[in-house]
């Protein structure tokens, strides 16, 4: 559903251009009212005043549009325009766009051309979490969730487990059901569901922009921004709580904090070319530091008996930016850029009290990050028929961050310590490209490119996360433009690129188990590589045909492909995917045009592995046998069997794939009813669905010691589809009264439905938000909605 949403944002981009937009403040551009009764070349001032009522409450349809409530809203739109005159080069604007609504925008902006220019600006950009939310901690949107009054004591929940009552009293596994039947808090399965209560969560961003401009003379020119950003509220946090053994919940993290920006630019320009120096800076402050959460199991009553969490650190950025260009000659120019970054942060780690048995060296990072990125490109014009671009480009993440080792517990658990030094990821990119384009004549052109890309990956840790250093990576490409005729002309081009690693550091299966107080050493899969260090080739094909048929249709349809293939054992195998596209217009007449598009995106990724797991009993009971029928085995503890790599009933696969249809049509027609009636209307259908398959299985053992069958085979069985269907609606008129003035009516429809088991396993499990041993379910629903929204409003307009 992610991968859906973020496709239908960029197609709504594309459809918004393309289609009519409705004049509504529902989700639709309040600009578009302005484009109505004014030309941009001579600027008509207007006011818009109405309401509007949306018919169901929806957190999705209302997601980021400040529309989440069912009731009515205030439309509110300006844009006022003013100066000193035809003779004058003074001017100001002010314009405001869904004023009624928590997404409200209003800019101001006053200036004299040729002098200085000046603007102020405020917007409002809300995020709304799923409704159907539910939790049993108390104290939503502060740094302290608890229990709720009846729960157990923690002194209830720690009792012995030697006994009936006291097995019952393992509050670790949150379906243990009541120890009596008769009394409460025999176990969480009785007391949980009924203490679950809805929790809104949701955060709101608040934004003021100020800034200046100014010619200097002599070519020179200086421009500065400033932004400040304040966001509160609350986001959903899955945290984990007494570690392993512990109990787990997805909670509502409060949210407090600011972000100011800070943009500079000191600019010349002259006959031979250009040059620009700016500053950047970003300072963001947290006011969250420790929040902490009631533990409702029964295995951290050393501390406190709470979970204790830290907020996101404070940190800033400083940035130094330069950019340029010199005209050799009017056939030959190169043009630069770079920057130098500086980003640091050094809040200090959990406030206290620390664990027991915790060695912190050190009591913050005093994490430093040094980016640089510079990039030079020279373009030549060598004839009329000829030109060539070669491009270098460099980026280097050097992360200056010491290295520390520490000695922490997981989850705010008591127990034995682990020791582990954090790791600081440096990153190095160089690339090199050289394209060059031969036009043979009206509408043909042949364009070659040539890439090389060499990425270093290091840490200065003693222990690097990167199984290699170095990827170097060769693409060549192709592409075909023509003009088959005045009317239809299109383009192909074909990619094909070869990355290669050396000296990959294979995983070991039987590692040795270091001595304390290092981690205990797992075995990592031989022939497992990490993805974006295998070696893969790719090839791409990208086409596009466009007919103008005559001055009044014209058709244009895509075709991309896209083909990766892993040379690695296991782990990700292939990525492939294809996309078509349609689109088309149709001009009736002067006052009535239609136009739509059609899309389709497939996309596919495989990847294999094989089971890992140790035997847990200490003594060799049953040989395994390869092969199928899959047969249940024992093996030493710690060991793996000799057929380990090779026992086929130990190999698996998965396949994703994204299936994603999109329809939109639009349409506008002006002059209805004497001229006095303008209609225009979108809409947008999506259908995506996500098959997941797999095949294989694995072994799993059934608890019971020195059992001839105490690891049985299970085969993988397919999940279910993930299916997500939008339908979005939209239509408005407006009437004009006079030459001031006009009313409009808008409508929209929106309708969406979702199938996904990630939220389904829930609601349909008969133990409802107990359904999996150690996770409090937080009662979540799929997306769906049915959301109907009209609105009314009165436009007047003025020069």
């Amino acid at each position: 559903m992610k991968k859906l949403r973020r496709r239908l944002a960029v197609r709504r981009l594309t459809a918004h251009g393309a289609l009519a937009t409705l004049v509504m403040a529902a989700g639709v551009q309040a600009a578009e009212t302005s484009d109505l009764v004014r030309e941009l070349t001579q600027p008509t001032s207007l006011i818009e005043v109405g309401a509007l009522y949306v018919t169901q409450t929806s957190w999705k349809f209302g997601e980021y549009n400040g529309l989440d409530n069912r009731g009515g809203y205030v439309i509110g739109n300006i844009f006022a325009y003013g100066g000193g005159g035809a003779d004058s080069t003074f001017r100001w604007s002010i314009v405001g766009t869904n004023l009624g609504l928590d997404t409200r925008s209003i800019l101001g902006e006053v200036g004299d051309q040729g002098r200085y220019r000046l603007w102020a600006g405020y917007d409002q950009i809300p995020r709304r979490y799923p409704d159907t939310y539910t939790t049993i901690f108390q104290g939503s949107g502060s740094t302290s969730l608890t229990l709720p009054g009846n729960y157990p004591a923690a002194s209830t929940r720690l009792a012995v487990t030697n006994t009936v009552p006291g097995i019952l009293s393992n509050w670790n596994n949150i379906q243990t059901p009541n120890a009596t039947a008769t009394t409460e808090g025999g176990g969480p399965g009785y007391v949980i569901p009924g203490d679950m209560q809805k929790v809104e969560v949701g955060t709101e961003r608040k934004r003021t922009t100020l800034g200046f401009s100014a010619p200097l003379g002599w070519g020179w020119d200086f421009k500065i921004t400033g932004k400040h950003e304040d966001k509160d509220g609350t986001k959903l946090t899955g945290v984990n709580i007494g570690r392993f053994s512990g109990v787990s919940a997805i909670l509502p993290e409060p949210i407090d904090s600011s972000t100011d920006q800070v943009e500079a630019t000191l600019g010349w320009i002259g006959e031979k070319g250009f040059f620009s120096i700016g500053y950047y800076g970003s300072f963001y402050r947290n006011n969250i530091n420790l929040w902490t959460v009631e533990n409702p199991g029964a295995n951290n009553a050393v501390m406190n008996n709470v979970a204790r969490l830290q907020g996101a650190p404070d940190n800033q950025m400083n940035q130094l930016n330069i950019a340029g260009r010199y005209n050799f000659t009017p056939s030959t120019k190169l043009t630069i850029a770079g920057s130098y970054a500086r980003l640091t942060q050094n809040e200090q780690f959990i406030d206290s009290p620390a664990g027991s048995t915790w060695v912190i060296p050190v009591s913050s990072a005093d994490a430093k990050v040094i980016n640089t990125y510079f990039q030079a490109k020279l373009s030549s014009r060598w004839s009329k028929e000829l030109n060539t671009n070669a491009t270098y480009k460099y980026e280097d993440r050097d992360n200056k961050t010491p290295v520390n080792t520490f000695l922490t517990t997981g989850g705010d658990s008591p127990g034995t310590s682990t020791q582990f030094s954090n790791e600081p990821i440096n990153r190095n990119l160089q690339q090199f490209n050289l394209d060059g384009e031969y036009s043979f004549g009206r509408g043909k052109a042949l364009r070659v490119e040539y890439e090389y890309q060499q990425i270093k990956r290091t840490s200065d840790s003693e222990e690097s996360p990167f199984r290699a250093d170095k990827t170097s990576e060769n693409t060549g490409k192709i592409e075909w433009r023509q003009s088959i005729t005045d009317e239809l002309s299109g383009r192909i081009s074909y990619s094909y690129s070869q990355r290669r690693v050396d000296n990959y550091e294979q995983g070991d299966s039987q590692p040795t188990n270091p001595p304390p107080p290092l981690p205990a050493a797992d075995p990592a899969l031989t022939g497992f590589e990490q993805f974006f260090l295998a070696n893969r080739n790719r090839q791409k094909i990208r086409s596009l045909l466009n007919w103008d048929a005559n001055e009044r249709i014209s058709l244009q349809a895509g075709f991309d492909w896209n083909m990766d293939r892993f040379d690695t054992t296991y782990g990700l195998q292939k990525a492939d995917g294809y996309a078509i596209n349609l689109t088309a217009t149709a001009v009736v007449n002067e006052a009535l045009s239609f136009n739509g598009f059609y899309t389709y995106e497939d996309f596919n990724t495989q990847q294999n592995s094989l089971a890992i797991a140790r035997g847990l009993t200490s003594t060799t009971l049953v040989p395994h046998v390869s092969g199928q029928p899959c047969a249940p085995y024992t093996n030493v503890s710690n060991t793996l069997p000799v057929d380990y790599a090779t026992d086929p009933c130990r190999q698996w696969s998965e396949t994703q794939v994204d299936k994603v249809s999109t329809l939109g049509l639009g349409f506008r027609w002006t002059g209805l009813m004497g001229g006095k009636l303008l209609l225009v209307g979108d809409f947008i259908y999506a259908n995506a669905r996500t098959p997941i398959s797999v095949s294989g299985g694995t072994y799993y053992n059934n608890g019971v010691p020195n059992s001839p069958t105490g690891n049985v085979w299970i085969a993988a069985q397919n999940l279910p589809d993930i299916k997500n269907e939008m339908t979005d609606l939209r239509i408005a008129g407006v009437y004009t009264l006079d030459k001031a003035s006009a009313v409009k009516l808008a409508y929209r429809w929106g309708w969406m439905k979702t199938s996904d088991w990630q939220y389904d396993a829930y609601i349909n499990s008969p133990q409802g938000v107990t359904a999996v041993q150690n996770f409090m379910g937080p009662g979540i629903t799929g997306a769906n909605y049915n959301v109907s929204v009209i609105g009314l409003s009165y436009i007047y307009h003025w020069q």
